[in-house]
């Protein structure tokens, strides 16, 4: 029983060991790619102007679609085996009905790893036919019978597989189609094959005498009229790196040969291209993908280098056939994935496939760009798919893998799903519209944009200062008024730049600053005793000191006349006058208390003087507050003058306000606001605006009103409360030239009994409009409405009465209009289907205490006057006795002294003489 049972073991071993031996040989020998992947070994997608193909590795089939493509004419046609494997998909590029409809493929067994390249070809009706056939009938059925299975054509390549060596890179295969329908090409490291399609005939050449590197492993191609290729790849060790090559070669007789070759070098040394080292490029990878296309107009060939996120511009010369030392290349960035796929659209338009992903290869974006490259070394956007105007389809995904483009411009693209979309090329004044089913349809152009001739692309914007006077389908954009509000993609040229839509309402001025001096007697001083020689008319005439020197020069003269009759009268009446004159005189003598004649003539003079101070007095302390000042100070040579002090200062919300403010904070908080929003020089309607409140949820909003009329759409909204996020939402992609945010509030007035304060909340009226001169509102705009609370504080001028307390709410709005709106180049960015206006509003935290109160109360304004009636009494005193202690005694001495000397003079020349002791001295 023990041998039995060693027996029985050690067959199970043997048997175990057999089997693992035949695992690991189909582990080997077999090949398992990922059939859920379309991005990889290949391109699985082709087209020309009359067939479509596809290869879908997880059905084992290929979808074919004829042309017309806006009919359904699609067919699924299985492999001719489920162990094949699919690689790539090529069509004659100028294919028409006139040629046989057919198309290429090449690909691997999976289980015997044997590359082959097959065809297929249709043998039932064309598309244009059956459609003239049911009359263009739609709902007609197409029958898939001319695609038949027994006519695939294949040819199979066992050389390229060995048992023992797993490098030779026949995953590496590439094919492409002749124009004319009768050759295709493929290409390995290894082996360069050339089918002839008529006669089903395979010319092979091996790669190891047609490579001028060997290590050289192909990864695009393309073919031209002339019998060129430029193919694709990288050469290298992975020991060290693997370069992107290109080679430029013929084909004559089946016979391959290679003409010129050129290696990339990033643009600079330092360039984040230069450590890249593709070190593993000889094991296939999608990162490693490269794409190709010869200009049939031209002599350029571009290129895509995905891994260097590089496109390449490279000139042949036809007659020496060697690529020239000019070129042009374009980067975008640190990051992988342009140029995945290329095409021409015309000698001067490039379409590149610019996928984003990043340096460990995860997919972050994918677009459509085209270039006009008509400048020297400019690469000039002109589209970008998707775009504001074409959006991507529910049924096509957003990771694009490939596309084709047909000789009449429509655009084939592959998704990573296998999904394919079409588009097809529009008339002018319309635009192809990609955001539904697989297919494009024709859309008229928006207002405000056009289109000038048959192609896919979105419609351009008008120029500022052009317009499609709101109209829409405009091959072409016309001149605005003049003086009229035309900004980038204008609808309507006839909006007055004038107009109350683009005016500002702003309530908020500058609170005043107190005068240079808050003391009543400075100011009182100031304005009794200026004068200058550059004052006005005005200043003059009110000048207290003018006057009273008016008066003195009039006492004077009074006193001089006094002084003659004292001289001069001889009789009884003007004696009896003179001295009736004097006794008043002295009587009004307020200096030299009734004793000197000409004190009584300077005392009219101080009482003109102090008599101005009283008038000046008594105006200027009834100017308060400023609220209540209607006219300008007319009885001061300053017309700004007021009794008014001031002060401003920021207070935080945190800290409590005082008693007295509180009613008027709850007065301002339950303010109701509403807000208007206008849109301007826009085809919108109000069908295409909805209104959302953002909170935890979306929650729509009741729109008060709206009106649309003249190219404007005016909105208003009854905000439930101060602080809130509002989202406006525009359905559609028309443009919008302006934007204009308005708030609204009522105000209020109260009085309160017990703080003895009267309570104002002003209305509250705002607007601003946003602009750019020659920019478009985007997609996506947004801005801050912050509120602030600005308190004033009045103090009474009396003392029994009221103080008064005023707010407002003083709006700022902020956002940075370079962001909101942006310019042609910009807008082809743009993808979202509708505008959304995202508006915050929010309230400060902190408010503005403006503070205001007298400069001179009443008590002081009495004092102050009092005292500057005494200090002109003491003035002028002064000056009297000055003028009795020094100046007069002075006088007297100068003129007694000089008249001695007159004397003395007239004598010695009467006496010339007459003995001296100077002269005997001498």
């Amino acid at each position: 029983m023990v041998m039995r049972t060693d027996g029985t073991v050690m067959i199970f071993l043997y048997i175990f060991q057999i089997l693992s031996l035949f695992i690991t040989f189909w582990c080997v020998c077999s090949f398992s790619p990922d059939l859920s992947s379309f991005d990889a070994y290949g391109v699985k997608i082709a087209a020309n102007d009359v067939l479509i193909v596809e290869s879908l590795p997880s059905s084992f089939s290929f979808l074919v679609r004829l042309a017309p493509f806006d009919y359904s004419f699609s067919c699924t046609i299985p492999y001719n085996n489920t162990n094949q494997y699919v690689f790539s998909v090529a069509v004659d590029p100028e294919g028409t009905y006139n040629n046989p409809v057919r198309f290429v493929f090449i690909g691997i067994n999976t289980l015997t790893k044997v590359p082959f390249i097959g065809s297929l070809t249709y043998v039932g009706v064309t598309g244009d036919a059956f459609v003239s056939a049911t009359n263009g009938s739609r709902k007609a059925s197409f029958s898939c019978v001319g695609w038949q299975i027994n006519n695939y054509r294949f040819h199979q390549f066992p050389q390229l597989v060995t048992t023992t060596d797993d490098t030779i890179n026949s995953d590496c295969f590439i094919v492409t189609m002749a124009p004319r329908n009768q050759l295709a090409y493929a290409f390995t490291k290894n082996l360069l094959i050339v089918y002839n399609l008529n006669q089903e005939i395979i010319s092979t050449q091996l790669g190891i005498i047609t490579w001028p590197d060997m290590s050289f492993i192909p990864y695009a191609v393309d073919y031209n009229r002339d019998l060129f290729f430029v193919i694709l790849g990288y050469v290298g060790d992975s020991n060290i790196k693997f370069t992107p090559c290109a080679y430029l070669f013929s084909v004559s007789n089946s016979t391959f040969k290679v003409w010129d070759k050129w290696l990339y070098a990033p643009l600079t040394n330092t360039s984040w291209q230069a450590s890249v080292t593709n070190h593993d490029a000889d094991i296939y990878s999608p990162k490693y993908r490269m794409s190709v296309k010869i200009n049939h107009f031209g002599n350029e060939v571009l290129i895509g280098i995905p891994i260097m996120n590089t496109i390449v511009i490279l000139h042949i010369n036809r007659i020496n056939r060697t690529f020239s030392s000019s070129l042009r290349m374009l980067s975008n960035g640190k990051a992988i994935g342009m140029g995945k796929a290329v095409g021409w659209l015309n000698e001067n338009l490039i379409l590149v496939l610019v996928n984003t992903y990043s340096l460990n290869y995860i997919w972050l974006s994918s677009q459509l760009f085209t270039y006009n490259i008509t400048n020297p070394n400019t690469f000039a956007v002109t589209s970008i798919f998707p775009n504001v105007q074409q959006t991507l389809s529910s049924s096509f995904g957003p990771i694009f893998l490939s596309f084709s483009i047909t000789h009449n411009g429509t655009i084939v693209l592959l998704d990573s799903q296998g999904n394919y979309y079409i588009i097809l090329p529009s008339s002018a004044g319309s635009l192809s519209d990609t955001s539904t089913n697989t297919i494009s349809s024709s859309t008229l152009c928006i207002g405000g944009t056009y289109s000038e001739k048959l192609d896919v692309f979105a419609c351009l914007l008008c120029p500022p200062g052009t317009s499609t006077n709101g109209l829409t389908g405009q091959s072409s954009c016309l001149p605005c008024k003049n003086n009229s509000f035309c900004p980038l993609g204008s609808s309507f040229g006839n909006i007055d730049s004038s107009s109350v839509l683009l005016s500002s309402i702003n309530q908020g001025t500058p609170y005043p600053i107190s005068p240079f001096s808050i003391r009543f007697d400075n100011i009182l001083i100031q304005n009794m005793f200026t004068i200058r020689k550059s004052m006005s008319k005005h200043c003059l005439s009110v000048s207290p000191l003018f006057w009273t020197i008016i008066v003195i020069v009039l006492g004077l003269i009074i006193w001089l006349v006094l002084f003659a009759l004292s001289r001069c009268a001889k009789d009884s009446m003007g004696h009896k006058a003179h001295q009736q004159m004097k006794r008043f005189l002295k009587r009004t003598d307020l200096i030299g208390e009734g004793e000197m004649v000409i004190g009584g003539l300077f005392s009219f003079s101080i009482i003109v003087l102090v008599s101005f101070a009283y008038s000046f007095s008594n105006a200027y302390f009834h100017r308060y507050p400023i609220e209540d000042l209607k006219n300008e100070a007319t009885f001061a040579c300053d017309p700004t003058l007021k009794n008014s002090q001031f002060s401003s200062g920021l207070m935080a919300l945190m800290i409590p306000p005082n008693d007295d403010e509180i009613p008027l904070f709850s007065l301002l908080d339950s303010q109701p606001f509403t807000l208007h929003i206008d849109f301007i020089n826009t085809l919108f309607k109000c069908t295409d605006i909805t209104a959302l409140q953002i909170k935890d949820n979306t929650l729509p909003m009741l729109i008060s009103s709206c009106h649309d009329e003249g190219g404007s759409i005016s909105i208003s909204l009854a905000l439930p409360t101060h602080s809130i996020k509002i989202q406006i939402l525009l359905e559609g992609t028309n443009t919008i030239g302006a934007l204009r945010i308005g708030l609204e509030a009522p105000g209020v007035n109260e009085e309160n009994e017990a703080f003895e304060v009267i309570y104002k909340v002003f209305d509250l009226m705002f607007a601003q409009p946003l602009f750019v001169s020659g920019r478009v509102l985007t997609q996506q705009p947004s801005c801050v409405l912050t509120l602030t609370k600005v308190i004033n504080r009045t103090y009474p001028l009396m003392e029994e009465e009221e103080t008064k307390l005023s707010g407002m709410w003083l709006p700022t709005l902020s956002g940075d209009v370079n962001q909101m709106f942006v310019n042609d180049i910009e807008y082809k960015y743009s993808t979202s289907s509708s505008t959304i206006l995202s508006i915050t509003i929010d309230e400060a935290p902190f408010y503005t205490l403006n503070v205001q109160k007298p400069i001179t109360d009443e008590d002081e304004l009495i004092f102050s006057n009092l005292l500057f009636t005494i200090v002109c009494l003491e003035i002028f005193g002064l000056g009297f006795l000055i003028a009795k202690l020094i100046i007069i005694p002075l006088i007297k001495h100068l003129y007694f002294y000089f008249k001695k000397k007159n004397s003395m003079n007239r004598i010695d020349e009467n006496n010339p003489n007459t003995w001296t002791p100077s002269s005997v001295r001498m």
